[in-house]
């Protein structure tokens, strides 16, 4: 070979930061089977981009799957053409409680088949005639609410973390009967009380559209990005939210969602966006959870790069300083560029303590400190005349 010079071209000298981890829904609720060619199966998991997808898979408007039709219809009205959607039909007969069922193939499969990317995911049963009243609500969303958070809390176990959205069917109209979910456990879960349409199922194809459309940070009750609703909105009993509206503080407190009107302003709002945990938990809202998903997500495809690589020590046996920056500067990079910057995060430090003895255990211990953002949830004016203005 004759003498020649040969470039070999590095492709991460700039030190780019990894791509924005997108909030993703995943849908399963009630529908059919459609006889034809690219026609949709229950039990199979599709990824659309728009409505039209959905009425070229037989998802139409007053068609067998009418209902799914109305949910995916009120998500794109949100969430805009173009907005990615993960979706299973499932049989009527199919409960909530067996979508969120982890051995069983519904939200499950949905999760898996999407590789991950769904970070909220919505579950949804068309109601019947037949359903038993429990605490308040059908007794299958109280049931589904424990399978939801072992499903979520394994597929985050495997880096898959997602948060899920239940529909309170079957509101029985009396809020003492209401569970109190502001005692228990499930920070992973949530459930919607509130339609627009009068129905006995919620607005959960309303809802992934709004979280579809915000940032990971943004809550569901934020005023500036508009009302939800501008003409009407329901509990599941198809009683208007007004017919309750001195019971409103009652129905927040025991952490259930629906929706809201303000003085003075038209249209209707989401009342907040708690999950089903104590007021001590951090992750007592959908914002604060889809938050540390990210992060989590975003720390771990950063570090994941160093997953056994050698690690240089000091004579005297400690991880050489060259490697504590570098990893530092690395997560910090890519936590900053793509989550403080974009206001999801207030800040962000990390350290990796030197004198760990890496040579006996083979194991590096990285603290992460994240800063959240604040909610102006509450806001006390002290107002009153004055004879002078200082």
């Amino acid at each position: 070979m004759i003498p020649n010079i040969s470039f070999n071209i590095s492709s991460n000298g700039l030190g780019l930061p990894q791509a924005e981890i997108q909030k993703i829904p995943g849908f399963v609720l009630t529908g059919v089977t459609v006889v034809g060619a690219n026609k949709v199966t229950a039990g199979t998991s599709y990824q659309i981009f728009s409505l039209e997808e959905a009425v070229n898979l037989g998802i139409a408007e007053g068609g067998t799957n009418d209902f799914a039709y109305k949910q995916i219809a009120a998500f794109y009205a949100q969430a805009k053409k173009g907005a990615e959607l993960w979706f299973m039909l499932v049989l009527g007969a199919v409960a909530m409680e067996d979508q969120a069922d982890i051995t069983k193939d519904y939200a499950r499969k949905l999760l898996s088949d999407a590789k991950g990317k769904i970070r909220v995911l919505g579950l949804l049963k068309k109601s019947g005639t037949t359903e038993t009243i429990t605490d308040g609500l059908d007794a299958d969303v109280h049931l589904a609410v424990v399978k939801a958070q072992a499903l979520a809390q394994d597929f985050a176990d495997r880096y898959y973390p997602v948060r899920v959205l239940i529909s309170g069917n079957k509101f029985s109209g009396v809020v003492a009967d209401l569970k109190d979910y502001a005692t228990t456990n499930y920070n992973k879960v949530a459930i919607l009380l509130a339609n627009t349409d009068g129905s006995k199922e919620a607005a959960i194809g309303l809802t992934l559209g709004r979280l579809a459309s915000t940032p990971t940070q943004r809550k569901l009750s934020r005023v500036k990005d508009g009302a939800i609703e501008p003409f009407a909105a329901y509990f599941t009993n198809g009683a208007t939210v007004a017919t309750l509206d001195t019971a409103w503080d009652a129905i927040d407190n025991k952490n259930y969602t629906f929706m809201r009107s303000f003085a003075n302003m038209s249209g209707f709002y989401f009342t907040g966006d708690k999950t089903l945990t104590v007021a001590t938990d951090d992750f007592n809202s959908l914002a604060r959870g889809l938050v540390m998903d990210e992060a989590v997500l975003t720390a771990y495809t950063t570090l994941v790069q160093e997953l056994s690589d050698e690690v240089p020590v000091t004579t005297s046996g400690t991880i050489h300083p060259a490697i504590i920056k570098s990893w530092q500067n690395s997560v910090e990079r890519d936590l900053k560029a793509n989550m403080v910057e974009d206001g999801k995060l207030s800040g962000v430090k990390c350290f990796i303590d030197e004198n760990q003895n890496v040579l006996q255990t083979n194991n590096v211990d990285v603290s992460l400190q994240l800063l959240p953002v604040g909610y102006s949830d509450f806001i006390t004016v002290n107002i009153g005349f004055t004879t002078t203005l200082d």
